[in-house]
């Protein structure tokens, strides 16, 4: 496992991160804390959650994890999804910061988290609000560095912008949907962050094992997140089920029997390829499918195997990129 900086900071984190978005929902706490040891122990030390995710369910089954070993886990958690039915249950102003970071603290049973982020741009609270909120987080030790998820380019622009006008903190990374299949980033945000130095954590770098084949001509593997009981799974649907995707899909796949690499190691492989790419965050139902993450992530890819898997999406980046 390589470890790489965060950005231009000094902290240091593994290629692989764990994604919790299901922990406490199809993955219970046992066969959780099972793929958090197994990853742990095939060197992984990042792992994402949010204040959101599973209604809450999954900070407290991380923080069940790192008892006992939380300076060496790289724990990272967002803030700015409903967690109530009060007006101030959402979105990102002060006082929803000052309560939320201390809420998940409680949850992860620690005092603070090393990342912090803004889980999608909180466009109804003023910039210089929530950049000096997520600031005063990290001034008061509760979280070590603070970033963001689902920003757009000109959106991560103003945030470091504001910081700078304020001499605040600012963001040190983003977390964007990335993979094969969705490729907007790359137009406006990837180059920002490579010209200001901000890490990139992309989840969803296997869209949902839509890349891997699980989900062909239109149906749905059970108990995966296209199938009925996963919470997003009509969005997951929306996003890939067209006829350009699985045309795509089958070129792919293809491209992976050819060199011999695995559908998983040429998906993985290609996200973290790309030079602005800091880390992927990879999401496990089963602790079999993390074992055979990691397995996935020692491949050896040729880059003629990415090259072509480059062209191959092609045919759907164009209609993707005005999403």
């Amino acid at each position: 496992m390589n470890y790489v900086r965060l950005g231009r900071t000094g902290m240091k984190v593994s290629e692989y991160c764990i994604g919790a978005d299901n922990f406490g929902g199809q993955t219970g706490e046992s066969e959780a804390l099972r793929i958090m040891g197994t990853a742990f122990d095939g060197g992984v030390n990042f792992i994402d959650t949010a204040n959101s995710y599973m209604d809450g369910r999954s900070e407290p089954i991380v923080g069940k994890f790192i008892q006992g070993r939380r300076y060496d886990v790289i724990l990272a958690t967002k803030g700015n999804s409903r967690v109530g039915d009060g007006p101030n249950d959402q979105f990102v102003s002060r006082k929803y910061v000052m309560q939320a970071i201390d809420d998940s603290l409680r949850r992860l049973n620690t005092d603070y988290v090393d990342l912090y982020q803004i889980h999608s741009f909180p466009a109804d609270v003023p910039v210089d609000e929530f950049v000096q909120a997520y600031s005063d987080v990290v001034e008061s030790g509760k979280a070590r560095y603070i970033g963001v998820s689902n920003f757009a380019g000109y959106q991560l622009v103003e945030a470091l912008w504001e910081a700078d006008t304020l001499v605040a903190r600012r963001f040190d990374c983003v977390q964007p949907q990335y993979n094969l299949l969705r490729r907007d980033p790359e137009r406006e945000l990837f180059p920002v962050c490579a010209q200001y130095g901000v890490g990139v954590i992309p989840y969803s770098p296997q869209a949902g094992g839509f890349l891997l084949g699980k989900h062909r001509n239109y149906e749905a593997e059970s108990g995966g997140r296209f199938s009925d009981d996963f919470r997003a799974s009509e969005w997951y649907r929306n996003t890939y089920w067209s006829d350009p995707m699985f045309a795509a899909l089958e070129e792919i796949l293809a491209i992976g029997e050819r060199y011999g690499v695995s559908a998983n190691a040429l998906a993985l492989r290609w996200v973290i390829s790309n030079p602005v790419v800091t880390s992927c965050i990879v999401g496990a139902r089963t602790e079999e499918q993390l074992r055979s993450n990691l397995l996935a992530w020692e491949e050896d890819v040729p880059q003629e195997a990415l090259d072509e898997a480059t062209a191959a999406s092609e045919a759907v980046r164009t209609a993707y990129a005005q999403v």
